[in-house]
């Protein structure tokens, strides 16, 4: 076995009532690897980053994330979770980002971020204050320390979510769409300190829209669709060559703001090519440094 291998996901299935979600995801994340997670909307993408660290319980299948099993399906089709506190000793290691920022109103930027490491790690507070000048510094805020959410911008608000994240010295950072709540302008910020967690060689699951960080950051793409993994390999492959034709209609949709096509509705060009622009997005991936 791969030791190599930080995360790995066989046979995920996701089921709400009668409607299921995910319908057999595998996949897996080496050390130091950033994945990039694309797709429609209602494609699986978050519920699929949720069930890693088992904030959603799937419904059939296995995840294992350093070495330590969360779930596994039993030969009876069941399934068998890990107890309370194995899972509590994984999420200390798992750090995730929402699309909304989360923090806590009445705490202050400083406050938001030495939270969990003294209720959690047991840091004393004056450890824990000066981890987290670090980690606020390291984001662009460290003049905001004693700043409430409320006096912070959208992409300020985002970029303490991930120090406050970074504080439990994560071994895996799981990203969903950490940019859709801000405006355009205000991502580029957020996208930064991504980007630098990435050189750092921060392990990372990134689910995004945005396809020019993806081009420039991702060591590999996935694209779902429907709840199935329908194609990945690296970004230049998957974003400016894509082979199946799903992948191509979603890639033209966010490029051109258009709605994607149904499947059945007929292919605009031959199987194979590439719609106008995709490898633009690879080329052009330097523009996320704006």
């Amino acid at each position: 076995m791969n030791s190599d291998v930080l995360v790995r996901v066989s046979g995920l299935h996701k089921s709400f009532g009668d409607s299921e979600v995910l319908k057999g995801i595998d996949f897996e994340v080496n050390r130091g690897e950033v994945v990039a997670i694309i797709g429609p909307s209602g494609s699986g993408k978050t519920t699929m980053l949720r069930c890693v660290n088992l904030l959603e319980r799937p419904t059939a299948g296995r995840i294992e994330v350093d070495s330590r099993v969360l779930c596994e399906e039993l030969p009876d089709g069941s399934m068998s979770f890990s107890k309370k506190a194995e899972i509590r000793a994984i999420r200390e290691h798992v750090g995730m980002v929402f699309q909304r920022f989360n923090l806590f109103p009445h705490f202050t930027a400083l406050e938001n971020v030495i939270e969990a490491p003294m209720a959690v790690k047991g840091l004393s507070r004056s450890d824990a204050e000066a981890r987290a000048h670090e980690l606020l510094e390291s984001v662009g805020l460290g003049h905001k320390a004693d700043s409430y959410p409320l006096q912070l911008s959208g992409g300020q608000q985002q970029r303490v979510a991930i120090a406050r994240a970074l504080a439990m010295d994560p071994a895996l950072m799981l990203f969903d769409e950490v940019t859709s709540s801000v405006d355009p302008e205000l991502a580029g910020e957020i996208l930064q300190v991504m980007k630098r967690l990435a050189q750092e060689g921060m392990t990372m699951l990134v689910v995004t829209h945005e396809m020019g960080f993806a081009a420039e950051v991702a060591d590999r793409v996935l694209f779902i669709d429907h709840g199935l993994i329908v194609e990945e390999g690296s970004a230049k492959q998957v974003l400016a060559n894509p082979k199946n034709a799903r992948t191509r209609a979603f890639l033209r949709a966010v490029l051109e703001r258009a709605p994607m096509a149904e499947e059945g509705d007929p292919a605009p060009e031959p199987a194979g090519s590439s719609a106008p622009g995709l490898s633009q997005i690879v080329e052009g991936s330097d523009d996320v440094e704006q």
